[in-house]
């Protein structure tokens, strides 16, 4: 069975964010049962400021080499966190964003995906500093049904970062003078397939990457692609 898009929900609508508490939560509520929940993180710092995630009080593990940083002029950054086994069917479930409590703004998306089998997360490209977005090439190894790819993107544009022709944008939020997307691949597929955004020069930080069903256990299973 391949994987498949669930749901997705973010923290916040409108133009803010998170400041100033410890923890936020994302009510979040999967149309099936869920056999992978991916977090998308976004920090409007080049500094971390997430602490953890659970979904259900789980753990959700952090991505190794998932998080993308832009630090000058309008710094902002992106943390990935995936669990791809063991998930809890509580519908809704609480997404605790853990985090150090001060006024840098936060925001986050929680994703959840469906299949039969454990999953992994693989082929991250990482977008970092002053450039143009555009959407990105992830390989998923060809691992024998289809994957499914995300991205997730802070930008310092007027408006979020626009998805691109390959893919359909979950959610956005608009901070005035920069934002944060996060867009799946609008039809899952093997191999290299593009995700992401396209939208003019400023600054960016985004991750790039592909939920497969898992050969190996639900970890990293291809280190990151730096595109410069």
């Amino acid at each position: 069975m391949a994987v498949a898009f669930d749901s997705a929900t973010e923290s916040h609508t409108g133009t803010t964010g998170s400041a100033n508490e410890a923890s936020f939560t994302i009510v979040h509520n999967p149309v099936a049962v869920p056999a992978g929940v991916l977090v998308f993180v976004f920090t409007i710092s080049a500094t971390k400021t997430v602490t953890g995630v659970t979904y259900d009080v789980e753990t959700v593990p952090e991505v190794s080499n998932g998080s993308a940083v832009d630090t000058a002029t309008e710094p902002g950054r992106v943390d990935t966190f995936f669990m791809g086994s063991g998930v809890n069917t509580t519908d809704p479930a609480n997404v605790v964003i853990s985090r150090v409590n001060n006024a840098i703004v936060m925001y986050a998306v929680s994703i959840t995906v469906t299949g039969a089998k454990d999953m992994g997360v693989t082929g991250i490209v990482l977008l970092q500093e002053n450039q143009a977005l555009a959407e990105q090439s992830v390989n998923d190894q060809s691992p024998g049904a289809n994957s499914l790819r995300f991205a997730g993107a802070y930008y310092g544009g007027a408006t979020p970062a626009p998805q691109g022709a390959s893919s359909t944008q979950l959610h956005t939020i608009d901070f005035t003078s920069f934002g944060c997307s996060v867009c799946r691949e609008t039809t899952a597929g093997q191999g290299s397939r593009l995700v992401g955004f396209t939208a003019g020069s400023d600054d960016v930080a985004a991750v790039h990457l592909a939920v497969r069903e898992a050969l190996l256990p639900p970890t990293l299973l291809m280190p990151p692609k730096l595109s410069a």
